[in-house]
């Protein structure tokens, strides 16, 4: 019973850390986005905050009985090491970059049929201001994520769209 638990926390561990090192580096370059900005930052900030946790977590699997004394405190020693490394870093990346991330200033239209919209939105990058603008048809992708399109609206079918003009996430006075 003890040793199939720390098996699932061990696997569990591992797949949180392939998970973390996937969603900071490759994840980033797909077009999709998350559709809401508070399941963004709880997704990011338990990876952030968990990664040096799961790494530790992996010792459940890697200090075993037949191991000798001084493989699994050379194992010990670099899992601790590697977490602290980790948090130490992320510390920095918290501090240094934050995530920035594009903020619905308007929605234009909503598509008649389907469930699309156009928006219009600004790159927040918390205290360093606004880095970028653009206007996008977003399409839902999985509840959790849109695909963000670039749109010219002086060329779509007025008919298909209905216009709205909403105010989105940031309030003008």
């Amino acid at each position: 019973m003890i040793i199939t638990i720390k098996k699932i926390i061990f696997w569990f561990s591992i797949m949180f850390i392939i998970l973390s090192i996937l969603s900071l580096t490759i994840v980033q370059k797909l077009p999709y986005e998350f559709a809401d900005i508070k399941v963004q930052n709880h997704f990011y900030d338990t990876i952030i905050f968990g990664l040096p946790f799961a790494i530790l977590l992996t010792l459940f699997g890697t200090l075993k009985k037949e191991n000798s004394n001084p493989k699994n405190w050379t194992f010990g020693i670099l899992t601790v090491l590697t977490s602290a490394i980790c948090f130490i870093g992320q510390l920095y990346m918290i501090f240094a970059f934050g995530f920035g991330y594009w903020t619905t200033t308007k929605t234009i239209f909503k598509h008649r049929k389907e469930n699309l919209e156009i928006k219009e939105q600004l790159y927040d990058i918390g205290a360093f201001g606004y880095g970028g603008f653009r206007i996008v048809e977003t399409k839902p992708f999985m509840y959790f994520w849109i695909l963000p399109t670039p749109i010219d609206t002086a060329t779509i079918n007025k008919k298909e769209w209905k216009f709205v003009n909403k105010e989105g996430n940031i309030k003008f006075p």
